[in-house]
């Protein structure tokens, strides 16, 4: 009797084990670079994307997604963990990895990939994630208590083809040559995934898998056949080439990433336009880089399909880190309380998703993302989370989370409501402000806060009550 019992035990504690996996979807997140809302799927159709177009069809494609910080690993930093930076000094790359790499685990998860290994997950990451493309700091890991396992991608940061490095005198912010994808990072990296997701196919765990492609962050490096996709003739400029009217300096940005750490044969930023020709080089190098990513993404998504495994996967991005100016308001570059540095590309697709191919214009920031993620896996968020689960929008596409998204830089805080932009530059000498109408004025090209203190006030009042 007591055998019968044991038996009977041990079947339905493996029953209940094999239905919570059931609940567990595996999830696939792939973080880009620098991806703004660039693709043919947001209305571009000079765009060559037909990987991410595809995904977009098939899940939800947001086109009101923001992020916190207009710079890469802070942007991580709070997507990861899914809390709000708490002063201008945490405004670093290093952020995480300073404060994680090397810690011990404690009782509080470190970021929600922490949370997903400590709820059943196999969690594997490769390319640049937090923010180091090794996954280290100072050869520790910058998420110690993250990761099963953190695929290495030996060849780093190598970012133009054939191991060439960067010469700020003479390497120019782009490069086209006749090589294969693999002769940079973002290639072999799609490679190194694909050998992954076979791994994880004949594995009964689910699994939270993270890659993180580097294009189109600069240098805007592609090979050949990327480029030629696109004529530099036919390729737009910025619909808003110049300095908004009634923006105060201390909101515009030099560009220095561009401008001083590649060589460049004209000067712009901060007020000062490059020449057209100039412009239409650089964008051509832009476009071609996000066509090379939307390659690599493909063949990635193509395996996971081949593999049955997107029969139960969430592919959870598509995520943009931040947006990036093309120009405009006469800035190359991200680090702006404008709208092209703080919105970027996101895509989530669910299996069995209802209303599949549906935009959304419902507000989400990228401090969402970690809420969001404990819901569709069916785990318990942890408690003091900043960001707000936006998985009913997963459902219904009129759905709303939020009524406003809080992003900051340096002495600079801003607020995105659905029809408003309000910004203010405080440094504790001198305060400005810029509002733009998003219904009448969508590429911020003229601050009416002077001509509209009542919408300051009001939209004031809403950043305080929020933020607090």
């Amino acid at each position: 009797m007591k055998i019968i019992k044991i038996i009977v035990a041990i079947f339905l504690v493996s029953v209940t084990a094999m239905s919570a996996q059931q609940k567990q979807p595996n999830i696939l997140f792939i973080v880009i670079d620098d991806l703004r809302p660039q693709l043919n799927a947001y209305g571009l159709n000079h765009m060559i994307t037909p990987n991410l177009d595809a995904l977009a069809s098939e899940g939800r494609l947001f086109t009101n997604h923001f992020a916190q910080v207009p710079t890469c690993g802070p942007s991580r930093a709070v997507m990861l963990t899914g809390k709000n930076l708490k002063s201008k000094a945490e405004i670093d790359h290093h952020h995480l990895g300073k404060i994680l790499a090397g810690k011990p685990e404690n009782e509080y998860p470190e970021t929600f990939i922490h949370h997903l290994k400590r709820n059943g997950y196999y969690t594997v990451g490769m390319g640049k994630i937090s923010h180091s493309i090794s996954g280290k700091r100072k050869n520790k890991l910058e998420l110690p208590n993250s990761w099963d396992a953190f695929v290495n991608n030996k060849y780093g940061y190598q970012m133009y083809a054939n191991g060439q490095k960067r010469n700020k005198k003479t390497t120019p912010p782009f490069e086209m040559l006749e090589v294969e994808d693999e002769a940079y990072p973002d290639g072999r990296l799609a490679q190194l995934a694909i050998k992954e997701l076979e791994k994880r196919a004949v594995s009964e765990k689910p699994f939270f898998m993270a890659v993180g492609f580097l294009r189109p962050h600069l240098p805007f490096s592609a090979p050949k056949k990327y480029w030629d996709l696109y004529k530099r003739e036919d390729i737009p400029l910025s619909p808003n080439p110049e300095v908004p009217k009634g923006v105060a300096k201390e909101f515009l940005h030099d560009s220095s990433e561009f401008f001083g750490n590649y060589y460049s044969p004209e000067q712009g930023g901060a007020g000062v336009r490059i020449s057209d020709d100039y412009a239409r080089k650089v964008i051509h190098g832009n476009f071609a880089s996000v066509s090379y990513v939307d390659a690599q993404v493909g063949k990635v998504l193509d395996r996971l399909k081949k593999l049955k495994l997107d029969k139960n996967t969430i592919v959870v991005v598509v995520w943009g880190d931040h947006g990036w100016h093309l120009g405009d308001q006469t800035i190359w570059g991200k680090h702006s309380m404008f709208e092209n540095a703080l919105k970027s590309t996101m895509i989530v697709k669910t299996p069995k998703m209802k209303k599949a191919g549906k935009e959304t214009k419902s507000l989400i920031a990228s401090v969402d993302i970690y809420p969001t993620i404990c819901d569709l896996a069916n785990i318990t968020k942890p408690e003091n989370l900043d960001g707000k689960s936006f998985a009913s929008i997963l459902k219904n596409p009129k759905k709303s989370t939020r009524e406003a998204v809080l992003s900051y830089w340096r002495d600079q805080i801003s607020m995105r409501t659905d029809r408003y932009r309000l910004a203010v530059f405080n440094d504790g000498k001198k305060q400005e402000l810029m509002l733009f109408d998003h219904d009448k004025d969508p590429n911020e090209t003229v601050n009416i806060a002077v001509q509209n203190p009542k919408i300051i006030a009001v939209n004031s009042k809403d950043e305080q009550r929020i933020s607090s």
